[in-house]
Order: structure tokens, then sequence, then C-alpha cells
């Protein structure tokens, strides 16, 4: 199969898997394999008596995306899976290749397909209800829309599509599956189902389309988003759901708070008001709470406090009348995006401001060129280094660099270290930029501090320049204490400072061992202090072959092996020999391992 080779199959698959998948390639468990263009069908033998199905979607640099109908939920391909995909590798002569579906019906009559389809659903009475949701869909909304608005274009979007797809994702998630009169369930191990992966596709179309100005088809979208959603809930079986529950929670407040963007977004008659508060009702019946979206579609934006607040009036209520509801936050962030999107940033100061959301008010006082405000005002309620570097972007961006430098250094200065690293990062290359040494050396000594990277000290080196080997002194201690010990190894083998790398992989070996951390200090003390390698690779072995871990005896050889090439680099051969011929008396009852152990000769 061109495109398709066996290093891509390993990696989107476990070791395990891919071994597993060999066997049963080798052992051939893979019948009836047929290609349909894109599309492969086979089945694979398995424990169950019936064979299991496998479904593989071809691209054209390889595979787009591949199912089975068995239970396996441990990342990556199933060994059913990789079966089928060698045998396409090194099998093709067994893929028997069909006509695809659009071409069994070209030519076909009207009469003709309904024919075929009134037979085929007579053999398969489930296909009638995939055909029903078909037509619904194609009826109920447009093919695909897009209208030219403002800002970027607007996305072609296939509503029809946005359905089917999402349709698919819900089977997948745990939806009984009459063709094999099984569930396949597809979540994690707690049975939870992954909803986020679902929504966010066709929600990001949503923002697409909003912030190119068609909020028409946005309307369309959305409402298709949601009742796809609706119909894949009714579908799940009941032990899913109910371990969904909190997921299906947050899912309906999300879903909500995007309609309220979308409706938001346009003019609604008194009438349209109340058709979207019933149809909202509906769905919260089925879906769960939607309050944003009613609370948007109540007030739009003639709500009486809303519209003092814009004006300038700023209370400790701020845009409310009353005690703000849970999602006050989240419902002044819809409207400040919609704000921003019409232009209105006047009236985004001010609601921004009342409404407490104080990032977002000063970061927009800095974009209208209110920078002195913005400063002053940032000092007083900026406290998190996050808020600080997004403040700074927006300078940056209107080519306030000044500014910026000037509320970035204030940043380095505050309590709260979440986010100081990227903040000084940041500084640091921009006040190199700006020809300010001093600054741009004092945020690289933060930078690193919160990092330990070796690219980090590395930018403190060049930075620091005569001064370098007092900075360092002042450096290398944080690596002591520091939690990043892959890195302040790093940092101790670029300088050759050798047991200090040793006594960092002496305090967590086990978390080096399989990152190549070990590995790499091995590599770099073998010639010096070598019985530390040798001592270290024979200690990982043993614990392998002691435990009698068979599956793992290739792992254990592999240390061996390592732990040889530093005998022989000192011509230490008898040692080696004598301390292969005590493993080999040790594990003399242990057969798989006995032979291993003898080609270390």
């Amino acid at each position: 199969m061109d495109g398709l080779d066996e290093k891509q199959i390993q990696a989107q698959t476990s070791a395990q898997s891919f071994e597993r998948g060999q066997s049963y390639y080798r052992n051939g468990r893979v019948l009836n394999v047929v290609q349909r263009g894109q599309m492969v069908m086979a089945e694979v033998g398995g424990s169950d008596y019936e064979p299991y199905q496998v479904q593989v979607t071809l691209a054209e640099d390889g595979i787009e995306d591949a199912t089975c109908s068995c239970p396996y939920d441990w990342g990556g391909y199933c060994k059913h899976i990789v079966a089928v995909l060698l045998t396409m590798i090194h099998q093709a002569d067994a893929v028997m290749e069909k006509a695809d579906l659009a071409t069994l019906l070209a030519g076909l009559t009207e009469t003709q397909l309904r024919q075929v389809f009134m037979n085929v659903a007579a053999e398969w009475p489930a296909l009638v209800e995939a055909v029903e949701r078909e037509v619904t869909w194609l009826r109920e909304t447009p093919t695909a829309t897009a209208v030219p608005g403002i800002g970027r274009s607007a996305p072609l979007v296939d509503v029809t599509a946005v359905r089917r797809e999402m349709h698919k994702d819900f089977r997948q998630a745990g939806i009984a599956d009459s063709r094999y009169d099984r569930y396949d369930y597809y979540g994690d191990e707690h049975g939870e189902i992954d909803l986020d992966a679902i929504l966010e596709p066709h929600l990001e179309k949503v923002d697409e389309l909003l912030a190119a100005g068609d909020v028409e088809t946005a309307v369309t979208v959305i409402t298709a988003i949601i009742e796809a959603y609706e119909d894949g809930l009714t579908e799940l079986d009941e032990w899913v759901y109910e371990a969904n529950e909190y997921v299906f929670e947050e899912t309906s407040t999300v879903l909500g708070a995007v309609l309220a963007e979308v409706l938001l977004s346009q003019e609604l008659s008194p009438a349209e008001r109340d058709a979207w508060l019933a149809q909202i009702d509906e769905w919260e019946g089925e879906i769960g709470d939607m309050g944003m979206a009613v609370t948007a579609v109540e007030q739009g934006w003639t709500y009486p406090p809303l519209v003092a607040t814009m004006q300038g009036t700023i209370t400790e209520k701020g845009a409310w009348a009353g005690e703000s509801p849970h999602f006050a936050d989240e419902l002044a962030q819809v409207r400040l995006r919609i704000l921003e999107r019409q232009g209105r940033f006047q009236e985004y100061i001010y609601l921004a401001e009342a409404e407490g959301q104080l990032d977002l008010y000063v970061n927009m006082l800095a974009h209208t060129g209110q920078v002195a405000r913005a400063l002053s005002e940032a000092r007083q309620y900026l406290a998190y280094p996050t808020q600080i570097l997004a403040l700074a972007g927006v300078l940056t961006e209107q080519s306030e660099n000044v500014a910026a430098l000037e509320i970035g250094e204030y940043g380095l200065g505050l309590a709260e270290q979440a986010g100081k690293k990227e903040l000084a990062q940041w500084l640091r290359d921009q006040a190199e930029q700006a020809g300010r040494p001093s600054l741009a050396l004092q945020a690289a000594k933060i930078a690193f501090k919160h990092s330990c990277t070796l690219a980090d000290y590395q930018a403190v080196a060049r930075l620091a320049g005569n001064e370098w080997d007092m900075v360092k002194l002042e450096l290398l201690p944080t690596l002591v204490q520091s939690g990043y010990g892959g890195q302040a190894v790093e940092i101790y083998l670029h300088e050759g400072m050798l047991k200090e790398a040793m006594k960092k992989v002496e305090s967590a070996s086990q978390l080096y061992t399989y990152n190549g951390t070990l590995q790499k200090v091995v590599e770099a003390t073998r010639e010096k202090y070598p019985e530390w390698g040798i001592q270290k690779y024979q200690k990982l072995a043993e614990g392998i072959m002691d435990a009698g871990k068979a599956q793992h005896y290739d792992t254990a050889v592999s240390w061996l092996r390592q732990a040889r090439d530093i005998y022989k680099q000192h011509h230490r051969q008898t040692d080696w020999e004598a301390y292969l011929d005590s493993l080999l008396a040790t594990h003399q009852r242990k057969y798989k391992l006995v032979p291993m152990l003898r080609a270390l000769r």
C-alpha cells in the first residue's frame, strides 16, 4: 500500500499491540480484506466466537482513521487493526479491490436507486433509521453556506456533515452497535466521554463564523450542534450516561454560553426572543442548564443596568440590578467579545471595569492608546505575571515598546510566581533587542531560575559576557534543589560537572532510566568513572531478571550489553566473563533467559 509502512503503524500503537498484531498477521487471523476506494473493511479472528470488524480509512499519505469492534481502549491501534494494516502492506494480493459506493450507484435511475435502498433496508432494518436521519438533516438545514462578512472570510460549513460527524462520534463513545450485538465503548478507564473532542471542532466553526460576521450561518451551525448533541445523549446506554453526568452538566453550560454569544450577536424582535426562549426551554429539558443563554435572550442589550454601565455608570453591582448569577463572569466575557468585534471600544472598557474583568479592561485601554492609564491601572489591579505578559504583548502590538518593557519589569517583582518564567523569557528577548542589556540579563536570570533549562542557562551566559564566571556561581546552586532533574543533568554535563550529574541521577535514577538521561550520563562518565555506569546497568538488568519478568528479558539484556561494552572499553573482559558466569549460575532454570545471556559472550 503506497504511503503506508510499519514505522507509521508503530507510531500509532503501543509496542505490545504491535507485537501481538504481528502475531495475528503471521498466524493468518486476518480474513476477507476488501477495499472500496479509500475504505478498507476486514474481519479478524479473536477470542470471541464472531470475528472482530476492522474499518480503515486511507489518506494520501497513509491512514486517516482506523476503528475496530473490539473493546480495546488503551491508546493507539489495537492488535486487530495492526494485523489488518500489516496485511495491506505485506500481502497486497490478499486485499480484494471492489468498486466504491459512488461507482456502484453511478448511472442508476431514480427508480433503480429506490429499489436498491428498499431491498437493502429489508435485509438490514436499522438502515431505515440512518436514512431517515440523513433525509431529515437535508431537509432541515442547507448543505453548505457562507456569507461574506467583516473580518476574515466565513468558512464554508456543511451542516449535515456536522450532524453526521457528531452522530458517529457519539456512537463510538458508548452506543450499542446493532450489527455486532455488543457495546463498543471508547471512554477512559473511569467511563468518561471526552466531549471536548467531539464538540470542539464544530464549536470552532461557530467562532470563525462570528469573527467573519456571518451570524446567520452561526445560528444554523450552533442549532445543529445542540440538536446532534441532544440526539447523542438519548442514544447513550444508561450506564454510560450515569458515568458522565457531571461532564454533561459542564457541556450544557458550554453550549449555553456559545448560544448566548450567537444570539447576542444579532438583533432579535420580541417574537424571535419568545421563540428562542421556548426553544431553549425545550433543550434544557433534554440536555441540562442553559441559563446563560436564557439570560442573554431576556436581557439582550437593552437591560437597563447594562445600558447604564456601558454609558459609564460604574457601581458595585456591575451590570446587574440585583445579585449577579453564577455565570456573570462568563456572560460578561461573551458581551465583551461581541463589543470588540463591533468596534464599540469605550462601551467595552466601561463594562470590563464594572464586571471586574480587569485584565481585559487594562488591555483595551492599551489597545485604544490610553497607555499611561493602562500602566497605572495594571499596577493597581493586575497580580499575575500572565496578565502582565498579555498587556505587554498588546503594548508591543501598538508599538509602545518602552511602556511594554516598563510593565514587564514591574511584573518581574510580583509575588505570584506562576507564569513568571514566560514573562521573564519575553522580557529578556525584548530588552536585548531594545539595547537594554542590564534588564535583559536580569530577566534572563529569573527565567533560568524558573525553568532550569540548558537553553535559558546559555542565554544568561551570552548576556553576562565577561561577568559569566561570577554569574554562573549565582545560578548553579539553583540546580541542587531543582525539580527539573533531567534539565539539571544537561547543564552539569554541559559544564563538565560529572560528579554533580551522577549525584542528580542517583537522587531519582528510576525516573531517568527511560527518558535517556541515565544513558547520557553514562556515556559522558564511562571513560573517567566506568564502575558507576557498569553498576547502574547491572542493577537495572538484575531487577528484571530476579523478578522473573520474562516479557522484559530483552530489556535486561540490552542493559547488560551496554555494561559489557564498558568492561571491554577498559580491557576488563575477564571481569565481564566472571560476572556473566555468575548470572548464568543464578538464573540457570530460566530457560528463556539463559540463551539470551549466553549470546552476550
